[in-house]
């Protein structure tokens, strides 16, 4: 039995081994290293995995911002380029002649369509385009001489002016309250359409015209007369 069955395994070893010779490729289809025997088997290199590489994604870009100041930025102040204009003088509102016992107001008054002074029925009037007291020029006034039928009551402001003499002292009253002096210098008698008179004159003086003339001319109620009495007074220095 024990003969019997080392034959059987001797049979068996024999049998593997030809079964291990038959499976085994040939040189040609193996590489070379692969038929060397008893050589330590190559490590085993764990494969290691790889992560894909993240894609960027785009940020915002943060927009700077301007740190806090502790002062307000001042605001540019704009400088004008045109000098303020001056304040004009007050106007003349009052005229008073002691000499001739007036106290009367003025009208400011101008032109009328045809460029003829306007002239006030009864109270004089202060020509409008003219100067104004205390501005250096010439302080045009105008009234009338004669009194209106339809008013016999009502003196014409202008009614004694023809008696004034030089010296005399005239006081202009302004809307702000000044009080302005003058004196009689010359009186001066001219044709209607001498108006030089009423033009600026290059230094300050009043200039009070009124009518007066040897012949009156009356022509459908109208009232006129054939000359221009100019009265002039300069300031009292």
């Amino acid at each position: 039995m024990r003969l019997a069955g080392f034959l059987v395994a001797l049979t068996l070893l024999s049998a593997c081994g030809n079964v291990a010779q038959s499976a085994r490729p040939s040189p040609s289809s193996v590489p070379a290293q692969a038929v060397v025997l008893n050589q330590p088997a190559p490590p085993v290199h764990t494969a290691t995995a790889v992560r894909p590489t993240a894609r960027p994604t785009m940020q915002p870009t943060p927009v700077p911002t301007r740190p806090p100041t502790t002062q307000p930025t001042p605001v540019p102040t704009l400088v004008p380029t045109i000098a303020p204009t001056a304040v004009p003088a007050a106007v003349p509102v009052r005229l008073v002649i002691n000499a001739i016992g007036m106290d009367r107001s003025l009208l400011p008054v101008g032109l009328d369509e045809n460029r003829v002074p306007i002239v006030p029925k009864y109270d004089i009037g202060w020509y409008n385009l003219s100067a104004r007291p205390g501005q250096g020029e010439n302080i045009v006034l105008w009234g009338h001489v004669l009194h209106f039928r339809d008013a016999p009551s009502i003196g014409a402001p202008f009614a004694r002016l023809k008696e004034l003499a030089p010296g005399a002292q005239v006081t202009l009253y302004d809307s702000a309250g000044q009080v302005h002096a003058y004196v009689i210098t010359q009186q001066v008698r001219v044709s209607p359409d001498d108006i030089q008179y009423i033009l600026p004159q290059g230094k300050e003086q009043l200039t009070m015209v009124s009518c007066i003339g040897q012949e009156v001319i009356v022509d459908r109620s109208v009232v006129d007369e054939s000359h221009r009495l100019i009265t002039i007074a300069e300031p009292v220095s």
